[in-house]
């Protein structure tokens, strides 16, 4: 049962933005629509002149020919441009011709990047995005894409094709993703791909549940997450509802794309070498002290600035990791912060109760000791401040010594 799960799922959801197109105009009282030929909410005078390459062949499986179209600027003669390719994960073939998908292409490419909507098969759709990305990068320059600067859009049932496939270390690539209410489910997180989430509250509970849960790991994690909450959404919210708020949310939705496409990338990988302190406690945890201490050397190196922390932060890191019983980490933390913070007498006695957490008197003894004599000469506390940390150095300098 478990190894169906995720088909399940996937069907479930399909069927839950059919019924819910099919229904919307019964529910509001209008007359029933196609939901294939429902368009979306947005519309610009320069999408009507875009340019449209339909129907080329991206790969050809089990004898059928699979097509992309491929949407691109108004007057875009040469160069490269960033892609974005609006994931077909639930295998519809005609997905591609769809009116909302149309749409989506003409107002992506209205805004300056080359937008790609694609056939697959609902046997092998993974593979076939998969095939579909390797076949644009492959031919960029025919293309006229930057095979480097590629965005992901999904939405609904589509997600949970297109959520892994950007959460894949190896595809870097992919600069950054948009997932509309879809089901959330990867475990795996890549800090290097911002992405934007739509959740519509709306929305049947299993879909939301899936997305909470995604968004508070990413934000515990610091993940370069932007959650839109739209309380009043229903599924497919970008056709159904026609509202300024949806508006809102599309036009967002092509600034944040556009904004993470075409950024500086020099500036963008330095500034992503500099973990935050969530997501440093995550690659504690996730990857071990070792490793998260190679990555924080490693992005000192390159940028002093972004990755030495404030002395009060990395602190705090190291008492959760004591509180955790995680005394070797949390040793090591302290241990960077001494390096970072020579001059404190507060590191010092901190890293002085790891030691003694740990059982090593005679270092927790000597990180006493050097607490002591840095706060004499400490010149930049008053004394409300260097009384605490005078008599925890003291307690456990006399604690240690009667235990000897």
């Amino acid at each position: 049962m478990q190894s169906k799960l995720p088909s399940l799922l996937k069907a479930f959801a399909l069927c839950s933005l059919l019924v819910t197109l099919s229904c919307a105009s019964v529910i509001h009282a209008q007359p029933r629509q196609d939901p294939r030929k429902q368009p979306l909410v947005v519309k610009l005078p320069a999408m009507d002149k875009v340019t449209t390459q339909r129907d080329l062949t991206y790969k050809t499986a089990e004898g059928t020919a699979l097509k992309m179209d491929v949407y691109y600027p108004p007057d875009f003669k040469e160069g490269k441009l960033p892609v974005v390719i609006f994931v077909n994960g639930v295998g519809v073939m005609d997905l591609k011709d769809w009116q909302v998908y149309v749409d989506w292409g003409k107002l992506t490419a209205a805004n300056g990047m080359i937008a790609i909507t694609h056939q697959s098969r609902n046997t092998d759709a993974a593979a076939d995005v998969a095939d579909l990305i390797n076949y644009v990068r492959s031919n960029a320059v025919n293309l006229k894409v930057d095979e480097n600067r590629l965005g992901i859009w999904a939405c609904s049932a589509n997600v949970q094709v297109a959520l892994p496939l950007t959460m894949n270390e190896s595809r870097k690539y992919i600069r950054t993703a948009v997932m509309y209410y879809g089901v959330m489910n990867s475990q795996q997180i890549r800090f290097d791909v911002p992405m934007l989430v739509a959740r519509a509250g709306q929305d049947v509970p299993f879909i939301n549940n899936t997305i909470d849960a995604f968004v508070a790991r990413a934000v515990a994690q610091d993940f370069p997450l932007t959650f839109i909450s739209y309380a009043e959404g229903q599924h497919a919210f970008d056709i159904l509802d026609n509202t300024d708020q949806t508006k809102e949310i599309v036009k967002q939705t092509i600034d944040f794309l556009k904004f993470h496409l075409t950024r500086d990338e020099a500036a963008t990988a330095a500034k992503l070498r500099a973990p935050s302190p969530g997501r440093f406690v995550a690659m504690i945890t996730n990857d071990g002290i070792t490793k998260a201490v190679q990555i924080f050397e490693e992005g000192k190196k390159t940028d002093p600035q972004a990755v030495i922390y404030r002395e009060n932060v990395l602190n705090a890191i190291g008492y959760q990791m004591l509180q955790d019983s995680r005394i070797r980490e949390a040793i090591e933390i302290f241990k960077l912060n001494v390096a970072a913070y020579p001059n404190s007498a507060n590191v010092y006695d901190s890293l002085g109760d790891a030691y003694e957490a740990n059982g090593n008197k005679e270092l927790a003894i000597q990180n006493a000791e050097k607490t002591l004599e840095l706060l004499a000469k400490d010149t930049t506390l008053d004394e409300a401040a260097k009384a605490p940390i005078r008599t925890s150095a003291t307690d456990k300098l006399k604690r240690l010594k009667e235990q000897k």
